[in-house]
């Protein structure tokens, strides 16, 4: 099956210097005006980048709402908010947000039992919000295409609640390392909508089309042997965010046998709650690229 890799293709160069000002403005100017400026940002980037806009008016055109200029400038500005948001979560300034919690007791319960969990999320919202839980989140990825960008973020973090986990293809070893963190009672957040090179991939219905997702993130879980969560942080406009959090599965069981047939079935279940929350919060979507393509 092909595989679209296009978010690969994003490079870094040319966003460096913005990143610096934004951070700067942020920190220093404050939250309005970084706001103000991101909005601006957004106008010329739905004017300029012929990708971004198309994609964006597909992805609402599924969603059932208008695909027009001024929805497809919301949904890039939501993601322009989100990044500005960003920020201040890093440097722990989160007495800036009205925030509510939808499944807190999950990580409650969890915490009290001393057990650690896979918090599944997508590129829907900020998964940077939930550093307010106060728990440590190791986060995996693929942060190849984006060293530096993440070291300028990280020189303003304030706490110590949140480490990545580099994922590097062809290398099993930060398997081990995760069963080590999910044994030590933490928490490890995987986003699985995004498709890494050497990728184990499914295809299953998703906004009225096939999509492919990644099997990687439940193949993980069995492994470890862990429950898993989907995990989200919706932003709700203004000041406002959700930090939501829902049961997925206490384990997940591949069978022998049947394993590509019972990983798409759990792949199926997260691409329908991923649907259901577009669905709640449409702007929140962040997959800039043909997700649809193969």
């Amino acid at each position: 099956m092909a595989r679209n890799n296009g978010w690969l293709e994003a490079k870094e160069t040319g966003t460096l210097i913005g990143m610096r000002i934004v951070v700067w403005i942020c920190l220093t100017i404050g939250r309005a005006t970084a706001r103000f400026i991101t909005s601006v940002v957004a106008f010329y980037y739905v004017l300029a980048s012929s990708q971004a806009r198309n994609a964006s008016k597909k992805y609402l055109h599924r969603i059932g709402l208008s695909s027009g200029f001024w929805n497809t400038f919301i949904h890039i500005r939501t993601f322009a908010y989100c990044v500005v948001d960003r920020i201040f979560f890093l440097a722990g300034q989160t007495e800036r947000f009205k925030i509510t919690r939808t499944g807190s007791h999950h990580l409650d319960a969890l915490q009290a039992k001393g057990q650690g969990a896979i918090l599944l999320g997508t590129h829907l919202g900020s998964f940077e919000a939930l550093r307010t839980t106060k728990r440590i989140i190791h986060i995996v990825g693929y942060f190849h295409n984006a060293k530096k960008i993440n070291k300028i973020l990280q020189s303003v973090n304030k706490s110590n609640t949140v480490r990545l986990i580099d994922i590097n293809p062809g290398s099993v070893d930060f398997i081990l390392k995760i069963r080590e963190i999910i044994e030590k009672g933490e928490l490890v957040g995987i986003l699985g909508d995004r498709i890494f090179p050497s990728s184990r991939t499914t295809e299953v219905e998703f906004l009225g089309d096939h999509a492919t997702f990644p099997t990687g993130p439940f193949i993980l879980a069995s492994l470890v042997d862990c429950p898993i969560f989907l995990a989200f942080g919706l932003y709700l406009g203004d000041n406002r965010y959700d930090l939501h959090c829902e049961m997925f599965e206490e384990r997940i069981h591949l069978p022998r046998g049947n394993r590509d047939l019972a990983c798409k079935a759990y792949v199926q279940r997260f691409a329908q709650r991923i649907e259901y929350h577009c669905k709640q919060a449409p702007y929140n979507w962040f997959n800039f690229y043909d997700f649809w393509s193969a």
